[in-house]
């Protein structure tokens, strides 16, 4: 079983690796929104040495803050796929087996009435960019690429997803958390043989609220004994870090 988390929020490197080691974990997941771990604030050499010395593994979590696939500009669309060949680049140079994308988020509106959002405003967009830019970008590179469920998935955006499946090799991310509360994720699990990442963390059913396992309503059990890939504690916190480990391990006993 292949256990690993992404650094708690104060842990720097070499911190992280230390921790990782003392407490048996297999491999850490870096954030590169992350000013201890984007690639211009980062040394690769420094991570390989870091990687080799303690045996850890390294996942890359493309920036999310800082690239959106879906923007209705094309020039925030290009430098997306710009600094994800970056992200690329740097996964090379540290032998990284999986980087974790999201494809972005159209945005909603505050009103006098409240706050207004309309998937129909961007439905053909979404499609259209996908299509024609994203599709031919993981052609290239998806063998390294998984992309994580993130936003409701319309009909449309579903079919569009269907389409990059079969017509790519990129691979999945699977975040429960993140479908306890939205809608469309049905397609990860129904391409369950495509996911090779989990991020773990728990909510009440509401909202996106990254609690230790266990302190709120998911159901993990969807998660076989046989899963081959990285589960990845999503927590940026060591005390919820070590008793989600605890609680995950103690699923299988």
């Amino acid at each position: 079983m292949k256990i690993g988390f992404q650094p708690a929020i104060e842990q720097k490197p070499r911190e992280a690796f230390e921790f990782a080691l003392e407490n048996d974990f297999t491999h850490l997941e870096f954030l590169l929104d992350h000013p201890y771990y984007h690639y211009e604030r980062i040394d690769h050499s420094e991570l390989l040495e870091l990687k080799e010395s303690y045996g850890i593994e390294i996942l890359l979590h493309a920036s999310s803050a800082q690239t959106n696939f879906i923007a209705l500009s094309s020039v925030v669309r290009k430098a997306s796929y710009a600094e994800l060949e970056k992200t690329i680049n740097l996964a090379y140079r540290i032998d990284c087996p999986i980087i974790t994308i999201h494809i972005g988020w159209n945005p909603g509106f505050i009103t006098s009435k409240g706050f207004v959002f309309k998937e129909e405003w961007y439905a053909e967009h979404n499609e259209k960019v996908l299509i024609e830019e994203m599709i031919p970008f993981l052609k290239r590179n998806g063998e390294m690429i998984a992309i994580e469920n993130t936003i409701s998935l319309t009909e449309k955006l579903k079919r569009v997803f269907e389409k990059i499946l079969s017509e790519t090799d990129v691979k999945l991310t699977f975040d429960p958390g993140h479908y306890s509360i939205k809608e469309g994720h049905e397609i990860f699990l129904d391409n369950f043989e495509r996911i090779v990442n989990v991020h773990l963390h728990d909510n009440r059913g509401e909202y996106d609220q990254h609690l230790p396992l266990g302190e709120g309503v998911i159901d993990f059990s969807f998660i076989p004994k046989s899963f081959k890939g990285y589960l990845t504690l999503e927590l940026r916190d060591e005390d919820s870090i070590l008793k989600s480990k605890e609680y995950l391990e103690g699923m299988w006993r």
